[in-house]
């Protein structure tokens, strides 16, 4: 798929820009938003923002208004945007601009700001032959002006809903100034019965495509940091053995085959070595095996029970859960298993880190009250907040833009799910998935490129 950001080509087929919209695009096309959303800062205000049917052009230029793909675009694009939390779609009955008019003669932008938008999308979209290609322009209502330069992306037609997806993390991005997440996707552990298998979708839970058949139980899958393979366990031998699996060829190797326990796989950031939990020699201890070399080093040694590794963005250390103190706790220590430290201290249950892509928070599973919610705490050990609150809650997993968390929810009585939740804690939604479907273990990828 072609991501490059392109001035589209000023032909009557692929634009239908007049004259007006052309020099809007030359004088103002930088132009910065005068209503960016700085999200750093909490209890963020939603962002009113239009976003119109996308048309759907012939090749020769002219308008198909029987053709339904510009607005199975749009309104993905909406949906997108809407599930961040940080913007209000407002509703296209109100629009007082056809969207036509809109990508033909520019924006009228009194009558957007009549509409209490502060930014419009206008967009096209040509799907003949195999190949989808859609345009947007995004405006700033406020100042009149274009935020950025026109932008094509293209992609198979199969994967309109990636183009989708791509729009709107650029969008995202330009009025926030951070990067998107809408083209990442999710792997899990799907169960109905008494079966369990491997399943990857969109974010948006669109597109699911089940990797596994559920013949023998899997457990907690993990994204490479290309997002190329995949690190689980299997039950297939009979014992807990942890797998790679190339995901664009389908070979799968067998990478921890010690014996007794091989769990709680993680990748490195550079995607060389694997830390895991080994209890080969007696006790559940934390190890990193080079993939290239075989080699295996161990990290902890204590009488308590070492997991749940993750590494730090950087790759100099490592988040892990340990009850050496009596209780489950979170430590850090560096790579080689120097500086073992404590950060938790409240609560007598706190486990299943994961750190940050970007290296700010580390996410963890707390547990009181009754219940276990997700919390996140800095790498110091500071500034410790709960985020969400629930009988059962754990396994968090972060979008790659570190903004949003993936999390299981395990509802009495009625399986469990899977949720996000933003850092603000006042944004949490279900990730919908067919009913029958209980789901577990989220891993997030990168972004799809």
């Amino acid at each position: 798929m072609n991501h490059s950001a392109q001035r589209l080509p000023r032909t009557r087929s692929t634009l239908l820009l007049m004259s007006l919209f052309a020099w809007l695009l030359m004088t103002m096309g930088t132009a910065q938003a005068a209503v960016q959303i700085d999200i750093s800062k909490g209890g963020v205000q939603a962002m009113p923002i239009a976003i119109p049917k996308f048309l759907d052009i012939h090749p020769d230029g002219s308008v198909n208004p029987s053709a339904a793909m510009g607005n199975r675009i749009s309104d993905v694009v909406a949906a997108d945007l809407e599930r961040s939390g940080l913007f209000q779609i407002l509703e296209k009955k109100g629009f007082l601009q056809d969207p036509a008019s809109l990508w033909k003669d520019g924006p009228s932008f009194k009558e957007w700001r009549l509409t209490g938008a502060e930014a419009v999308v206008s967009g096209a979209v040509n799907d003949s032959g195999g190949t989808i290609h859609a345009d947007f322009f995004l405006h700033d209502v406020f100042k009149g002006t274009a935020v950025g330069k026109g932008q094509r992306f293209s992609a198979p037609k199969q994967e309109w809903h990636l183009v989708a997806h791509r729009i709107a993390d650029e969008i995202y991005s330009r009025l926030t100034g951070e990067a998107g997440y809408f083209t990442s996707r999710i792997v899990f552990v799907a169960e109905r019965g008494d079966k369990k298998w491997l399943s990857i979708m969109d974010q948006d839970g669109l597109n699911r495509t089940d990797l596994t058949e559920g013949r023998s139980l899997v457990l907690t899958p993990r994204f490479s940091p290309t997002g190329e393979h995949l690190f689980f366990v299997s039950y297939v031998s009979g014992e807990p053995r942890i797998y790679r699996w190339e995901l664009y060829t389908g070979k799968k190797f067998l990478e921890g085959d010690y014996p007794g326990l091989n769990s709680a796989p993680s990748w490195s950031p550079d995607g060389s070595r694997m830390a895991m939990t080994l209890n080969k020699d007696g006790n559940a201890e934390i190890y990193v095996k080079d993939l290239a070399s075989g080699s295996l080093t161990r990290l902890t040694q204590n009488p308590g029970i070492d997991t749940s590794p993750s590494w730090s963005p950087d790759g100099r250390r490592i988040v892990f859960n340990s009850d050496r103190g009596g209780s489950p706790q979170i430590y850090t220590m560096s790579a080689d298993g120097s500086n073992q430290t404590r950060i938790t201290f409240e609560g007598k249950y706190n486990a299943a880190p994961s750190w940050s892509p970007r290296g700010d928070l580390i996410a963890f599973v707390k547990g009181g009250s009754g219940g276990f919610g997700i919390s996140v705490i800095n790498p110091q050990g500071n500034q410790e907040r709960a985020l969400t609150s629930s009988w059962m809650d754990e396994s968090p997993a972060w979008a790659p833009n570190g903004r949003v968390i993936a999390f299981t929810r395990e509802s009495q009585g009625k399986g469990s799910k899977l949720y996000t939740i933003d850092l603000t804690g006042q944004n949490e939604r279900i990730v919908p998935m067919d009913a029958d479907i209980r789901a577990s273990d989220p891993s997030w990828s990168p972004l799809i490129h």
